[in-house]
């Protein structure tokens, strides 16, 4: 496995002290606004600029493109980064103001590093790994791979808490290559025991001596393949009429993250693919406080959005996005976009590109 000279399996410089914390910048002690959570793990490092913020990452687990997403002038910023080694794994603890990353195909060649991180989400984002689109809830999971490309969109303060493995390791042990970018939903039951297991190594991590935090990490690792395992054995399950309303909702705005695209897709397609009622599709997605038909409109919104403020999108006509994330109507799609957020897509384009210029 070839990793850059003078780092360890994950990428990261080691660092001497103990429980393998990692101080790249030290925090400046600015109060942050109350409605920005604190770090999940103690010690973090600070970053006075998302442009420190993208270097400490990449110091500690991998190199990313990053650039905000917020198109209001911002006189402040906060973000944090803390890697916590536990040997088998590592975990990172990352947050920032409104942003958008991305491991693109000159950033794997330039920083080979060679591991998964499974993505917990703190707070609401989206990621793209292999195509596929997700919208990341508080507490759901997806795994990402330093090899291949993939980006994740936090249109408010972003906060993950990532669980590192060297992909070898990780291979050998399912004994397959697991699926990429799959949501993982927060009330998988494997995936709620390893999230407190991370949360409580990430409060607790001060006070364990090294040996301790080693033998967790070989406890968190198993869990780790336990929950991709579960969630693989998951997808085999077809979904009744009996599952409760509840359990049905992540399967159906799973169905509908993994078909946006398709401009077919609608309540009825969603409803014959469940072997359900449109009435009870309607149900379903009132008991998340949305509709069918609204949540099918702003994922195609959500995606569009985000092509429209990738710069190597540019050189596509906005019509063009618009039937990629299934509306085949430029009009409804300019009216549509300018309801759901208050601007022209035309006029989004160009504030984005002024912005990251």
């Amino acid at each position: 496995m070839s990793r850059p000279p003078g780092t360890d399996a994950f990428g990261a410089i080691p660092s001497p002290a103990a429980g393998g914390r990692r101080h790249v910048v030290r925090p400046h002690g600015r109060t942050r606004p109350v409605l920005r959570p604190g770090p999940s793990c103690q010690g973090s490092d600070a970053a006075p600029d998302i442009d420190s913020w993208r270097e400490i990452l990449r110091d500690a687990v991998v190199e990313l493109d990053a650039s905000p997403v917020d198109l209001t002038p911002r006189t402040d910023y906060t973000g944090w980064v803390y890697l916590l080694d536990l040997g088998a794994v590592s975990v990172t603890d990352v947050a920032s103001d409104p942003m958008h990353a991305a491991r693109t195909r000159r950033l794997i060649d330039r920083n080979p590093v060679d591991f998964y991180h499974l993505m917990l989400a703190r707070r609401p984002s989206h990621t793209v790994s292999d195509d596929r689109p997700n919208e990341l809830r508080t507490g759901d999971a997806v795994l990402l791979d330093s090899t291949r490309q993939y980006s994740f969109t936090a249109d408010s303060f972003a906060h993950y808490l990532s669980v590192n493995v060297p992909r070898a390791a990780l291979i050998r042990d399912l004994r397959t290559t697991p699926e990429l970018g799959r949501l993982i939903p927060a009330h998988d039951p494997t995936l709620r025991v390893l999230s407190s297991v991370v949360a409580e190594l990430c409060r607790g991590s001060a006070v364990l001596p090294p040996d301790t935090l080693a033998e967790l990490g070989h406890t968190t690792y198993e869990l780790l393949v336990s929950t991709l395992r579960t969630a693989a054995a998951g997808d085999t399950r077809l979904s009744t009429p009996q599952l409760s309303r509840q359990a049905q909702l992540p399967r159906m705005r799973d169905f509908v993250l993994r078909h946006f695209t398709d401009p077919a897709l609608t309540p009825q397609l969603i409803a014959t693919a469940f072997g359900v009622s449109v009435r009870y599709v309607d149900l379903v997605f009132r008991a998340g406080d949305s509709s069918p038909s609204r949540y099918i409109r702003e994922t195609r919104l959500a995606a569009a959005r985000r092509m429209l403020a990738d710069p190597r999108q540019a050189h596509r006509p906005i019509a063009a996005i618009a039937r990629s994330v299934g509306i085949t109507d430029p009009g409804v799609f300019a009216r549509g976009f300018r309801r759901q957020y208050d601007i022209t897509p035309s006029d989004y384009r160009a504030h984005t590109r002024e912005t990251t210029t």
